[in-house]
């Protein structure tokens, strides 16, 4: 159950990391309605987000977690 709970902590904070990375930049630029900014943005959330999937299955790969079933019957 501990590498579940760092699983989860893990994904929190990389979480909080890409909306304050990304997401506030997005945000600021649709506010200023710069459309050209904003699609920039748009790609780069999108890619902070992918990369950090692929993160999350490649050390999950190398870690597998204990309960990986209930986290798939979860859905997530």
């Amino acid at each position: 159950m501990n590498q579940q709970s760092n699983l989860e902590a893990w994904a929190l904070n990389r979480a909080q990391q890409i909306v304050l990375q990304q997401g506030v930049n997005l945000v600021v630029a649709a506010q200023r309605l710069d459309r050209r900014q904003t699609m920039v943005n748009t790609y780069a959330l999108r890619q902070a987000i992918m990369d950090c999937l692929l993160e999350a299955v490649a050390s999950s790969s190398v870690n597998p977690p204990q309960y990986s079933e209930d986290i798939l019957e979860a859905g997530y």
